[in-house]
C-alpha cells in the first residue's frame, strides 16, 4: 500500500528504518523536545499519548500540550499550534474518535499522525502549558535517505480562530507564499448567528498563483468542500468526515449552541500552487476554528506591478447586456461618490429592508486578486442568498509606473468586463462566458502614478458565481 503524498512528496522507496522513543514528565511551563535528527530523512507515523487530566479539570489536556516543528535549522517553527488543534479536537471539546487517512484520535487519547513530514534536519518540541505535570509517550517511525537527495517541501500548519466571525464576511484560512500544495483542512463551526444555517455563505475560494500563473477554484455550500450534502453529518470516511456534531434541535445548523468539527483531506488531489495560495471562506457571525496542511518550500512571492488597494463601489443591478453597459456614479471621479450606497434589488433586500454599503469599500490586493463577493455579499438565506449574481461593481486603483513605455496589461476575470486606464477605455466588451480566462492587452503607459478601473458583472456560470479578478501589469 502506498503511502499518504508519496508520489507528490517524490519520498524514495526505501530507506533506513529507524525510531525514536521518548517517555518524558513535562512539568508546568516546561518544553520537552520529542525528536531532533539529522537527515535527510521523513517521519512516516508518530504516536503520542498523555496522562489524562482530572475529572476536575476544566478541558482535556489536549489543548494544554503546544506541539512546535522546526526544519533544517530554521529560527521559526512550520508548525505552531496545540495537540488539539493539530489532531482536529476543536472547540476546547474533550476527546472524540478521528478517523481519517492523515489523522487518526483512539480511544483513551491515542494520537497518531500518518502525514509524511520529510526534513533536511527536524526538532519536534513539546510544551506543557497547563498547571500540572504531565506524562508522554511518544514513537517516531522514520526513515534515513542518506546519499540521497530529498524534497524540499516541508509538512507546514496554518492554524486561525476568530471568535466571533464577520457576518456576511470572508474568513482567511491561510495566506502561503512558496511552492507546493494543500493537503487537508479543518473546520470547526459553533453558531451564534441564528439568521441561516452556519454553511449557507458561498463556500470556499482558492486564489492561486497570483504571481504568475492566475486561477481560481470556487464552491458552492460551505458542507460541499468536505463532501457531504444538505448539511453534514457525524460521519468518517478516509478524506472527509464530521467526527463531532452537537445539535441541540436535529438538522437546524442555525441555531445557537450547534457545532461542528469536519476535516477534508486531499490524498487523491491535492491542491498545487508555484508561488502562492489565499484560501478564503464565507462566514456568518459564528466562532470559527480552522486548520491548513500543506507541504510547502516557503519563500517570498515573486514581486509583481498590481494596485495595493483598491477602492470598490457597487454593487448595481446587471442582468443584462445594457444593463451592463449602463453608465453607473462609479465612473465618476471618487470625490463625487456617495458616501453610502443602498442596492434595492434583488438579494440584498430582505424583510429589514435593503443593505446599505459605505463607499469607497478599501479592499487590500492579496497577490494582485480582488474579489468582489467578499465585501457584496447578498443578505438573503441559502447560498443563492449570499452569494451575488445578476450584478456589478467597479474598482478603482493605483500603481506606480517608474518609467514609461510599453506594457502588458493583464487581467484574468469572468462574465463580463470593462477596464479604463487613466480614465481611456481599454476594454470596453470583455467577455469570457465559459469561466475565468486571462486577457493581455498592450498599451503605452506614462511614468508615475497610473490609475486602472475595472467593472466586472457577475453571472451562473462554469466557476459558480465567481466574482473577482486579477490584475498584473509586466
Amino acid at each position: 500500500m502506498s503511502t499518504l503524498f508519496q508520489s507528490e512528496l517524490n519520498l524514495p522507496s526505501r530507506g533506513v528504518s529507524r525510531r525514536v522513543t521518548r517517555r518524558p514528565e513535562i512539568l508546568p511551563g516546561d518544553t520537552e523536545v520529542l525528536f531532533d535528527e539529522a537527515g535527510p530523512g521523513c517521519i512516516r507515523h508518530w504516536w503520542l499519548t498523555y496522562t489524562p487530566a482530572d475529572r476536575e479539570a476544566a478541558h482535556d489536556r489536549i489543548h494544554d500540550l503546544h506541539l512546535r516543528v522546526y526544519y533544517d535549522d530554521a529560527d521559526t517553527p512550520a508548525i505552531d499550534l496545540t495537540l488539539g488543534q493539530f489532531f482536529g479536537i476543536m472547540l476546547g471539546q474533550d476527546l472524540y474518535a478521528v478517523y481519517s487517512a492523515a489523522l487518526t484520535v483512539m480511544p483513551k487519547n491515542a494520537l497518531n499522525c500518518y502525514l509524511p513530514m520529510p526534513f533536511g534536519a527536524m526538532r519536534m518540541e513539546l510544551k506543557n502549558r497547563s498547571a500540572s505535570k504531565v506524562s508522554i509517550w511518544f514513537m517516531a517511525d522514520w526513515h534515513g535517505y542518506s546519499g540521497k537527495s530529498l524534497t524540499p517541501l516541508r509538512l507546514t500548519t496554518c492554524p486561525h480562530a476568530e471568535h466571533t466571525a464577520s457576518s456576511a464576511g470572508s474568513y482567511l484560512m491561510a495566506d502561503m507564499t512558496g511552492e507546493g500544495f494543500i493537503a487537508g483542512m479543518t473546520k470547526a463551526v459553533r453558531v451564534q448567528d441564528e439568521s441561516d444555517a452556519w454553511y449557507h455563505t458561498g463556500g470556499d475560494l482558492w486564489l492561486l498563483d497570483g504571481e504568475t500563473d492566475p486561477h481560481p477554484m470556487r464552491g458552492i455550500g460551505g458542507e460541499d468542500i468536505f463532501n457531504m450534502s444538505f448539511g453534514v453529518w457525524e460521519a468518517q470516511a478516509p478524506w472527509v468526515g464530521t467526527p463531532h456534531l452537537k445539535e441541540p434541535v436535529k438538522g437546524a445548523a442555525g441555531r445557537a449552541g450547534y457545532e461542528c468539527v469536519n476535516y477534508r483531506f486531499f490524498g487523491p488531489d491535492p491542491i498545487w500552487f508555484n508561488t502562492s495560495s489565499v484560501v478564503r471562506f464565507g462566514s456568518k457571525a459564528n466562532d470559527i476554528e480552522t486548520v491548513i496542511y500543506a507541504y510547502v518550500h516557503a519563500q517570498p512571492a515573486p514581486s509583481i506591478l498590481t494596485p495595493d488597494t483598491w477602492l470598490l463601489a457597487g454593487p448595481f443591478r446587471c442582468n443584462n447586456e445594457s444593463a451592463f453597459y449602463r453608465r453607473e456614479w462609479a465612473e465618476e471621479p471618487i470625490h463625487l461618490w456617495p458616501e453610502t450606497w443602498i442596492p434595492d434589488f434583488g438579494q440584498y433586500v430582505t424583510d429589514q429592508g435593503p443593505a446599505a454599503f459605505g463607499i469607497p469599500i478599501q479592499a487590500d490586493s492579496e497577490h494582485g486578486w480582488c474579489d468582489f463577493a467578499r465585501h457584496f455579499r447578498g443578505r438573503k438565506p441559502t447560498n443563492i442568498g449570499t452569494q451575488p449574481v445578476d450584478v456589478s461593481a467597479y474598482a478603482v486603483g493605483k500603481v506606480h509606473v517608474s518609467k514609461s513605455g510599453l506594457y502588458d496589461l493583464c487581467i484574468g476575470y469572468d462574465d463580463w468586463l470593462s477596464l479604463w486606464i487613466n480614465g481611456e477605455p481599454v476594454i470596453t466588451n470583455g467577455r469570457h462566458n465559459n469561466g475565468f480566462a486571462i486577457d493581455t492587452e498592450t498599451r503605452s503607459l506614462p511614468a508615475g502614478d497610473v490609475e486602472i478601473r475595472v467593472k466586472l458583472s457577475n453571472q451562473d456560470n462554469f466557476q459558480w458565481r465567481l466574482w473577482a479578478f486579477h490584475v498584473k501589469i509586466a
